[in-house]
């Protein structure tokens, strides 16, 4: 009797001590994907609001020209294009410093800074160009006239190509919704990004077809040819990605404008026009890129406009001398071999409204989650 009492003590003692265990184990992998759960919430939570949610971006850009005379005097010539306030962005707070000769000239989409100066010979002379410039991130979409250029072909734009019209039909012909969101869906799919760069203003919307290759000027052909052919108003648009710089470190540029040069697209639908860059929509964030703005894309506007305004700043400075390309913004003359001339471009950012959101969203995310845990504390306690 005595054997089989100690046999059921032990027998009991030996099975109470695993589930004890387990229950433990239970609580500790409940724990740890609750943990999981509310970390990947918020995760979720910061990315949907600093990408998603309207904000503002606030830049400062400050452009330095240092202009050197070895040895004889000479007549100097810059021209410098600057950005104008448009739908998705605001430029203000233009700072010229420069001891010569200065004209201002206001174009549809940027204004024609002229600066001119006799400079004596081993002498230098300093310009600086300073701007604020605000960007918008979220839905962008605003009225203005419909050009008939806009529908028209071009050279670099065929839209009036049989391959192009027959690639347009079958995109739209079973479209009842948006079929702008559709040419620009296969645009972004159907082209490889090359790498060899942005700067390949000779690249066509045929071209570009034929190779599937192209960088930012061929997506932003090939959709426009694309959308002309669908009878879509569209025009490819010139301008600069400002990058995504933490607050008051600088990025210094001595090459190229702003950041780094880029192309996209404008196209009009509804009576109103709207952004889409198809060279940033593959995948399954393609809706990031169209019809929103992401609070980068700095406009100087439509791509032959800008040719010509560039085109005028050269005719201007070759009257008087030679003319030579500084950045993709500037031109710069001399009447002397012996000028050297140094530019350099740095951006600071100033505040970034998008911060303010992720903050605000985390915070509300949190209390909400506390809520949430306080109600099943007290309806489920602990035992």
């Amino acid at each position: 009797m005595d054997t089989k009492k100690n046999f059921t003590h032990q027998f009991v003692n030996s099975g109470t001590i695993p589930v004890a265990r387990r229950a433990s184990l239970w609580q500790y992998l409940t724990a740890a994907g609750i943990l999981i759960l509310v970390l990947a919430i918020l995760t979720i939570t910061a990315v949907i609001a600093y990408a998603l949610l309207p904000a503002k971006v606030h830049y400062h850009i400050k452009k330095t020209f240092q202009v050197s005379q070895d040895t004889d005097a000479a007549n100097i010539y810059l021209g410098i294009m600057l950005p104008k306030s448009g739908p998705y962005q605001t430029v203000h707070n233009v700072s010229i410093q420069w001891d010569g000769g200065q004209d201002t000239q206001s174009r549809a989409y940027v204004d024609l800074l002229k600066l001119s100066s006799h400079l004596p010979g081993k002498s230098q002379a300093t310009a600086v160009v300073e701007y604020d410039v605000t960007l918008r991130q979220g839905k962008t979409a605003w009225q203005a006239p419909v050009e008939q250029v806009t529908l028209l072909p071009e050279q670099g734009i065929e839209s009036n190509h049989e391959l192009i019209r027959q690639t347009a039909d079958q995109i739209t012909s079973e479209v009842n919704g948006n079929q702008a969101f559709k040419i620009f869906q296969f645009t972004a799919n159907f082209l490889e990004y090359s790498e060899t760069g942005c700067d390949e203003t000779n690249v066509s919307a045929l071209e570009a077809f034929n190779t599937r290759a192209g960088a930012c000027i061929g997506y932003s052909r090939l959709m426009v040819a694309l959308s002309r052919a669908a009878g879509i108003p569209a025009r490819m648009v010139i301008g600069t990605i400002l990058p995504d710089i933490l607050f008051s470190l600088p990025q210094v540029n001595t090459t190229g404008i702003p950041g780094s040069g880029h192309a996209w697209v404008e196209y009009n639908a509804q009576n109103r026009w709207h952004l889409a860059d198809p060279s940033c929509g593959r995948g399954y964030t393609s809706y990031l890129s169209f019809d929103r703005s992401d609070g980068q894309h700095l406009s100087f506007g439509d791509f032959n406009q800008f040719i010509d305004s560039k085109d005028e700043l050269y005719d201007w400075a070759t009257q008087y001398a030679s003319a030579q390309e500084i950045q993709l913004t500037s031109v710069f003359a001399s009447g002397s071999d012996q000028t050297e001339i140094r530019s350099e471009t740095t951006i600071r950012k100033i505040w970034d409204f998008r911060w303010i959101n992720t903050i605000l969203a985390l915070v509300a995310v949190a209390f909400l989650l506390t809520k949430i845990s306080d109600r099943v504390v007290k309806r489920y306690p602990p035992n």
